[in-house]
């Protein structure tokens, strides 16, 4: 019995050590869930205040949520989200203007969502703006890291080093 209790108490150990090796790697990826959900709670009730209890236009109302929302994502990218591995070389006034470059092209298919599901296929405004925000936050999840972190190499860069990387462990 004995045996078997610190066999569990071992394997629950490796256990709390790989929680806590994915939970280092992946840091990034947390802290922007946890503030994108909240940059997206933002942005789903100032649409709904705007546009459900003010009854301003459908784009009126999506597009000030989107202003709104991403100038509290690029506070929190910059200060809290991207802590390691930071790009130094450029200032913030040019992450500023390539975060919302991105954040525009976004807003084209989170209008399109908008409309389509609230003009189009009268559905319910919470239910397609949630739908909306988890869509184009994964597309502003893969822009946002490339505004913020350091771009080590180029694909094609990285491409060659693990073909060099090959090579060498086979001569």
């Amino acid at each position: 019995m004995h045996k078997k209790s610190s066999t569990v108490a071992a394997d629950r150990a490796q256990v709390r050590k790989l929680g806590r090796k994915i939970a280092k790697r992946h840091r990034n990826l947390w802290a922007y869930m946890f503030f994108g959900f909240i940059a997206a709670l933002i942005n789903t009730l100032v649409f709904m205040v705007l546009h459900q209890w003010w009854h301003i236009v459908l784009v009126i109302s999506n597009t000030a949520a989107f202003i709104i929302s991403n100038a509290a994502s690029f506070y929190f990218n910059q200060k809290a989200v991207f802590t390691n591995n930071v790009d130094h070389d450029h200032s913030v006034w040019h992450k500023l203007v390539v975060f919302f470059t991105y954040r525009i092209i976004s807003l084209i298919p989170d209008t399109l969502i908008m409309l389509v599901g609230l003009s189009w296929l009268h559905l319910n405004a919470l239910l397609v703006k949630i739908i909306d925000q988890i869509l184009v936050g994964i597309f502003n999840y893969l822009t946002t890291r490339s505004v913020f972190q350091k771009q080590e190499h180029t694909m094609i860069e990285r491409a060659k080093a693990r073909i060099e990387e090959r090579k060498s462990k086979h001569n």
